[in-house]
This record gives C-alpha cells, structure tokens and sequence, in this order.
C-alpha cells in the first residue's frame, strides 16, 4: 500500500499525518483529490473540510480556513491560517460563533467590517460541516 505524509501548518501548531493513502482538498475550481505519486503542484484552498483517508482506512475530517497546499509525490504540506481536526470540534461553540457572525451580518451596523463577519461564518459553518461528516462516517 502506497503512503504519503500530510502536514498542516497553521500559526499555532503543525500536525503531520505519516501515512495518508488519500486526500480532498477543497479549491477555487472546486475538489481536488491527491494520491501517493502525485505529480508536484501548487494550488490555493478556500475555507473548507479537508478530507483524507487513513493508513487503517478511515476516512478523517479537518477543518481549514483557507490558504495553500504543495504536493510532492511524497508530502503534502498544507500552509492555513487556522485548522482543527473535526473529533476534537466543539459542536455547540462552533454553532454560538456561526450564530453571532449571522447577527453581526443581520444588524447592519456602521462600522462593522462585513468581510471579517462573513469569514468568521464562513470558518464557523465549516466546522459544522465537518463535525458532522465525521460523525456520520464514524471517523
């Protein structure tokens, strides 16, 4: 069977997956999968769940919040400003966050910066998102 390494990198931690069999990344153009032997790109990720499949099988859920991936034959690196892997999700934080983003984005009020409200959405929902497609495939 045939293994690459996945790392994702975010300002506060790395996380290296030593045998990976496959991944989805989530891009501009839509999704992206990666095997062992792929051949070297480099390719933007929007805010999303990667998914990859594990030495024993299981497929497993992170979410990111956007950035870029390098693969190599051997290792994909993925560079993002926050991840989180979707077991150690708190479902119901997540859902107060996604919640005050949405009223943020309700109220309309001067001066708040929409861009960073639709992002903390964005990020909150992906969260959900993947919580809940770990839960349903038991990984």
């Amino acid at each position: 069977m045939r293994t690459m390494e996945l790392h994702v990198i975010t300002p506060e931690q790395s996380l290296v997956i030593p045998e990976v069999q496959s991944l989805t990344l989530e891009c501009p153009d839509g999704k992206r999968g990666v095997l062992p032997g792929h051949a070297p790109f480099l390719v933007e990720l929007l805010i999303g769940v990667l998914s990859y499949v594990d030495k024993d099988q299981r497929r497993k859920y992170v979410a990111i919040g956007g950035g870029a991936a390098e693969i190599t034959p051997h290792i994909v690196t993925i560079v993002t400003d926050n991840a989180e892997k979707a077991d150690t999700i708190d479902i119901s934080r997540a859902q107060e966050a996604a919640k005050r983003a949405q009223q943020r984005i309700k109220e309309k009020t001067p001066g708040t910066d929409f861009a960073r409200a639709e992002a903390a959405l964005m990020r909150s929902l992906t969260r959900l998102r993947a919580a809940e497609m770990a839960q349903k495939s038991g990984g």
